[in-house]
């Protein structure tokens, strides 16, 4: 007996915190947003968006480092509003697959679909991967 092909797909979200905080506040869409982790003093930078690279502002700097670049949003890392964006995204994800593993780490959102046996529903896997990342894009999050 021929065993079925194994197909997954992965939706991965890089800098998870920031995204979280942002998708809810469209007004930070084109500042740069840095997100500080930690107790002052010691806050530090844990997640950014691209704009705020190309500031000059990477992970890890202080908060105090972070004050001399002007024009950026600083925000607190929010654990609840990342672990609502977590949610959010798996029941996404549940939509075009009920097996789905989440492999998120501290920064980052991972998960994991198995996707064998969708074809006929969902279409192709590249059909599936571009309807998944369209409908991660109108929660606000670019995967």
């Amino acid at each position: 007996m021929k065993s079925p092909r194994e197909l997954y797909a992965c939706l991965y979200v890089r800098e998870f915190p920031a995204q979280a905080l942002m998708r809810l506040r469209p007004e930070l869409a084109d500042k740069a947003v840095v997100i500080l982790e930690g107790e002052p003093p010691l806050q530090t930078v844990c997640s950014l968006n691209a704009k705020a690279r190309a500031l000059g502002i990477v992970a890890g700097m202080t908060g105090v480092e972070v004050d001399t670049f002007s024009g950026s949003a600083i925000l607190p890392r929010s654990r609840a509003e990342e672990s609502a964006a977590r949610a959010v995204l798996l029941e996404c994800a549940g939509a075009f697959s009920p097996r789905v593993e989440d492999h998120s780490q501290d920064a980052v959102f991972v998960c994991v679909l198995d996707i064998a046996g969708t074809q006929k529903l969902l279409g192709t896997p590249q059909h599936l991967a571009q309807t998944l990342r369209c409908r991660v894009r109108t929660l606000g999050i670019v995967a």
